[in-house]
């Protein structure tokens, strides 16, 4: 098995051949790109189909009583 590779690059334009990924994960990175779609296209492309996309971003939640159960669990879990 090949080991684990951490890369730091461009999310709209990866340096990576079609189909290439069973795996796609980005980290507070869709709200850093210029082009929301191209890189979710590019995305699409490295990964072999069948292949999972797994994106974490924190978003406002308009409801109230969301919000402060999203603030709870931002605050005091995702932490631990």
């Amino acid at each position: 098995t090949k080991a684990l590779s951490f890369v730091e690059g461009n999310a709209q334009h990866l340096p990576f051949d079609d189909e290439q990924f069973d795996l796609y994960t980005i980290a507070f990175g869709l709200r850093n790109v210029t082009d929301v779609d191209m890189a979710l296209r590019d995305a699409h492309r490295v990964l072999k189909p069948g292949g999972r996309y797994l994106c974490l971003e924190f978003s406002h939640v308009p409801n109230p009583a969301f919000q402060a159960i999203y603030d709870a669990y931002s605050f005091n879990v995702i932490p631990a």
